[in-house]
C-alpha cells in the first residue's frame, strides 16, 4: 500500500514537473507578456510599472482601470479580454526608460 502511494505521488511530481517545463517553453516563445509577468521580468512591482507606463504615455488611468494609449500600441502594447476583464499584452523585450 505505501508503495503504490509513493509510486502514485511519484508520478504526480513528475506530471507536474512536466506541465511547469511546457508552461516555461510557452512562456519562453512567447513573444507577449501581461503587464505582470513583464513586470516580474523586469524585477518591478506591477503597479510601479503600470505607473511607469503612464509617465511614459503608453497606458492612461481612467479610475481603476489602465488603458493602453496610441503611443502605446506603437511601441507593441494590445488589449485583450477574456470575457470578464481585459488586459494589456507587451513586447517581451519592451523597454523601460
Amino acid at each position: 500500500m505505501k508503495k503504490d502511494i509513493e509510486k502514485q505521488d511519484k508520478k504526480a511530481n513528475m506530471q507536474v514537473a512536466d506541465e511547469n517545463k511546457k508552461s516555461f517553453k510557452k512562456l519562453k516563445e512567447s513573444t507577449k507578456l501581461t503587464t505582470s509577468k513583464l513586470a516580474l521580468k523586469l524585477e518591478m512591482k506591477t503597479n510601479e510599472l503600470n505607473k511607469k507606463f503612464v509617465e511614459m504615455g503608453y497606458l492612461e488611468k481612467k479610475g481603476k482601470n489602465f488603458n493602453l494609449t496610441k503611443k502605446g500600441k506603437t511601441v507593441g502594447g494590445l488589449t485583450k479580454s477574456n470575457g470578464s476583464r481585459a488586459y494589456i499584452l507587451w513586447e517581451k523585450d519592451t523597454k523601460i526608460s
